[in-house]
């Protein structure tokens, strides 16, 4: 049988048998729409339009991964397209004067993002950034590990090497570009590992062993890219991956005493001091790109990016000025910090009265939304009071950067209000954006950069925070909005 779908600007058939769910379906189409649970029913992302069948004439939205395909089921799907977390501005960068255009991708657990580059000069001609396709299959990278493991491993790695590859075709007839000489990739260490078609299963389960931390130089045609040359830079471990190791060279890290944390799912952060170099990452979760926030979203097009407090009127701003249709992680840490100032919630997180917070156009808060928010901000923040601690480094005089699509837009004094970032370095706190992105094209125009990236994943210490002591102390005791107000 087959049922009809229109997704985007695209009507098409699916052909399938009775009892298929249409998540799977969709998944297998090339359909990007969220399902952050992994289609387990439970995040509520994957809302799709039906009619037809049992459901009758009318419109009618349902869950895509708890409902079946039948004969004539008519489906309509809202694609998430792309995103407006870029990586900001990108400077300029020592270049090795070879002839050629390069792409830099930076495949993040929710966006990925590109810098396309002309290799003599390092200019960037185009800057672009799209969810990541995968995400339908799961919002982490432990439910993406899972949906490797029950046999979609080869849709997963389907899923992001064809949207790269769009990109790749889009940009070289925008660009008049007849071969992309070099593609060279940043990632974490999953999302490297489901892009080259390697085993994930060592990643998910202890000792957590990747199938490759190293250096790669492939041929396009080895991940279905048309680029003459695709660059995989290295990874530390199975948790901190090579999108921090490219964020450190951005920052300058491996030439200065300081700490670097991507806000992000994984929580990586790395820190350089007395002549080495130590890392860890703090499973913060998808938190801060909307994955278990009821209203919550990545960085697209309507997403609330900011939220403010003025003569006790709630405002908020949109990614583009479209209409509210979520709210991402800057604008969550803004909502939070309003939520304590206005005193809707108190310093342990609890509403005084009711149990939403509405901030318009549909989008609210929920208490869900709050306990979430301070599970990951405890475990951001523990994190480097704990690094810097293993480091040798005084919080108080510590040059703390703040990497990430989220960094690029946080508000640093909310994040501190409410707990995510420590208030004694406030000075000293450098937001950089999407630093793997700026990391990835210095290694691309630069071997010496490339280099430097090798070196500094080699001899980087990475330090297990899930059985350390201090650290369980610390996520527990800044759990609460204390923390924040120092």
């Amino acid at each position: 049988m087959r049922i009809a779908v229109q997704a985007g600007d695209r009507d098409f058939e699916i052909e399938c048998k009775e009892g298929d769910d249409l998540l799977s379906l969709l998944q297998a189409a090339g359909v990007n729409i969220p399902a952050g649970c992994g289609g387990r029913g439970t995040c509520g992302k994957c809302r799709v339009q039906v009619r037809g069948g049992s459901f009758g004439g009318e419109w009618q939205e349902v869950l895509a991964c708890r409902t079946e395909a039948e004969d004539g089921l008519f489906v309509r799907a809202g694609e998430y397209a792309g995103g407006g977390l870029t990586e900001g501005e990108l400077g300029a960068a020592e270049c090795d004067g070879e002839e050629g255009i390069g792409l830099a991708v930076d495949i993040g657990t929710t966006t990925v993002a590109y810098a396309l580059c002309d290799l003599k000069s390092g200019a960037v001609l185009e800057k672009c950034a799209e969810l990541n396709r995968q995400a339908s299959f799961g919002a982490d990278v432990i439910s993406r590990i899972m949906s490797a493991e029950e046999g979609n491993a080869d849709l997963l790695a389907a899923a992001v090497r064809g949207q790269i590859e769009e990109t790749i075709l889009r940009l070289k007839e925008n660009h008049s570009i007849k071969e992309l000489k070099k593609v060279a990739v940043c990632g974490n260490t999953t999302m490297l590992h489901l892009f080259c078609g390697e085993d994930v299963s060592g990643i998910g389960r202890y000792p957590f062993t990747p199938a490759f931390t190293e250096y790669r130089r492939l041929s396009g045609a080895q991940v279905g890219l048309s680029a003459a040359e695709v660059h995989i830079l290295p990874s530390v471990s199975a948790y901190v991956g090579a999108d921090i190791v490219a964020g450190a060279i951005a920052a300058g890290l491996d030439r200065e005493e300081a700490l670097l944390v991507d806000i992000g799912t994984n929580g990586e952060m790395l820190a350089h001091a007395h002549g080495k170099f130590v890392c860890t990452s703090t499973a913060a979760g998808p938190c801060f790109e909307g994955a278990n926030i009821e209203c919550g979203t990545g960085g697209v097009a309507g997403a609330i990016d900011g939220v403010s407090l003025s003569g006790g009127k709630i405002s908020y701003t949109t990614i583009g000025g479209e209409p509210p249709r979520g709210i991402c992680g800057a604008g969550l840490v803004d909502a939070l910090a309003v939520m304590l100032k206005s005193g809707v919630i108190d310093e342990t997180g609890a509403f005084e009265e009711g149990e939403k917070f509405e901030i318009g156009g549909g989008v609210y808060i929920s208490q869900k939304d709050v306990r979430n928010y301070q599970l990951a901000k405890s475990a951001i923040y523990s994190g480097i009071r704990v690094l810097a601690a293993r480091a040798g480094l005084t919080l108080a005089e510590m040059r703390l950067y703040i990497a990430g699509g989220l960094g690029f837009y946080l508000d640093g004094e909310n994040a501190r209000k409410t707990g995510l970032l420590p208030a004694e370095n406030a000075p000293l706190q450098t937001v950089i954006g999407n630093a793997a992105l700026a990391g990835t094209r210095l290694c691309m125009l630069s071997k010496r950069a490339l280099e430097r990236a090798v070196r500094l994943a080699k001899e980087t210490e990475y330090i297990d925070l899930s059985a350390d002591a201090d650290f369980m102390d610390e996520y527990i005791g800044n759990m609460g909005f204390e923390s924040g107000e120092n």
